[in-house]
């Protein structure tokens, strides 16, 4: 019988990693000091701003009527779980001279280095404030390999989590913005935000009175990254591929060992997870040009927008 129980033992310890949320305080209660006004992002412990913008902190603990709960300087808001959430200004057409395109983001140090090769699924929640004056469908999270600098005003980064659904104007309902994508292995932080221009974000204007806040504020509570365990690359894929030289220099050769007729395509991610190189593979075997610096990279093949191959790619 030890057998048996040693085998579920196992099992259950298996699953129990992969829930584990690797965002320390996700839900933002634990406190350094209860908040007293706006912008003190950082009185919710390891939590901070990466831009020059001033993320709010809300708590039931605040005897400010600004940032307590429910009613806050924003409106009427309950958290999703637990007694606080924070809130950040997405998008602010010429609202600051300071920062023509302003932004406000939060970030915080994940508690263990993600897995290279290693599927990970990311989600926070959302709920767009009463008073906010303009809806936007432009939310993403960016898991970067360092944290970010309070000096810019916008991250131009291209985020591993990027929502583009429908406008996010629900002012009752907390809103869950998901999705999954494959580690690098260099992934440290999880910064939330607005990673578009203004030319590129969509806004829907608000018809709520006079008395309205001049940009989208929306609250996040609820954030999570953890290890996806019920799928990923299986090694009975891999030979479907075979990409040589590796290392490369300016140009990677890709021969398909079996051809399903579909259109493949070829990505390549730096060590920070953004996208350098995108190819479409023609015919059975296909040279793929490269501009890169030396450094190691991750290579993904998609088939039918499927992950089909990654492998660690080194340029020389």
């Amino acid at each position: 019988m030890r057998l048996p129980l040693l085998i579920f033992l196992f099992v259950w310890a298996v699953s129990l990693k992969a829930q584990v949320n690797l965002v320390p305080n996700p839900s933002f209660e634990d406190t350094v000091l209860c908040p007293t006004g706006l912008a003190q992002i950082t009185r919710t412990k390891y939590w901070s701003r990466p831009s020059q913008g001033s993320p709010d902190y809300f708590n039931e603990c605040s005897t400010n009527n600004y940032i307590s709960i429910p009613s806050t300087a924003f409106g009427f808001n309950n958290p999703r779980t637990g007694n606080a959430f924070v809130g950040i200004d997405l998008f602010c057409p010429n609202c600051y001279w300071y920062c023509p395109v302003f932004r406000e983001y939060i970030q915080v140090r994940l508690q263990e280095d993600l897995i290279p090769m290693k599927k990970y699924n990311v989600s926070f929640h959302v709920n767009q404030a009463d008073s906010s004056k303009w809806s936007i469908k432009s939310i993403g999270a960016f898991l970067s390999s360092d944290s970010m600098s309070i000096g810019t005003c916008i991250i131009d980064e291209v985020p591993q989590i990027n929502y583009s659904g429908f406008f996010l104007s629900d002012t009752s309902n907390w809103n869950i913005i998901e999705g999954s994508f494959i580690a690098t292995g260099a992934e440290k932080y999880i910064i939330i935000g607005n990673f578009k221009n203004d030319a590129e974000t969509e806004f829907l204007s608000n018809d709520y009175g006079d008395s309205l806040y001049v940009g989208a504020y929306y609250f996040i509570d609820d954030v999570s990254v953890t290890l996806d365990t019920t799928t990923g690359i299986a090694e009975t894929e891999k030979p479907k591929l075979k990409i040589f030289p590796n290392p490369a220099g300016n140009q990677i050769t890709i021969e398909q060992l079996s051809v399903s007729g579909n259109q493949l395509s070829v990505e390549v991610y730096d060590a920070v997870g953004r996208l350098v190189t995108l190819s479409a593979v023609e015919g059975q075997t296909s040279t793929i040009p490269l501009n890169l610096s030396k450094g190691v990279y991750l290579l993904r093949v998609k088939e039918k927008e499927e992950a089909v191959f990654w492998e660690k790619l080194i340029i020389e």
